[in-house]
């Protein structure tokens, strides 16, 4: 489609500086960066998206850029279906929890479409 993404993929193993962390979610053993850089054409690439992952999982760099592909790929899928079967882009109502609440209705009801 024109654009160019690149991807780089950091892991690194619980260390003294992320044992805070391991109180929180037990059984924690990596944390991992993903940075994408996204070039439109020949101009200049955007600035980077930047996103952090942790995982009970002893991950390589390879095994972390698959389970994040994955879970966007699944989250991707989860929104189109969303679009197409009940239309929720066009979806303009934003009045107090009304968005969040039909957001849920939407889910179950994919559920029952797709059982």
């Amino acid at each position: 489609r024109g654009r160019q993404e690149t991807r780089y993929h950091i892991v690194s193993d619980v260390t003294e500086e992320f044992q805070e962390l391991s109180y929180e979610w037990p059984g924690l053993k990596t944390v991992g960066v993903v940075m994408s850089f996204r070039q439109e054409g020949d101009g200049v690439p955007e600035a980077p998206m930047i996103r952090y992952y942790i995982s009970s999982a002893d991950l390589s760099a390879k095994k972390l850029a698959e389970a994040a592909r994955q879970h966007w790929h699944v989250e991707n899928k989860l929104h189109w279906s969303l679009d197409v079967a009940l239309r929720e882009d066009a979806c303009k109502i934003h009045r107090g929890q009304a968005a969040e609440n039909l957001a849920r209705m939407r889910h179950i009801a994919l559920n029952y479409l797709k059982g």
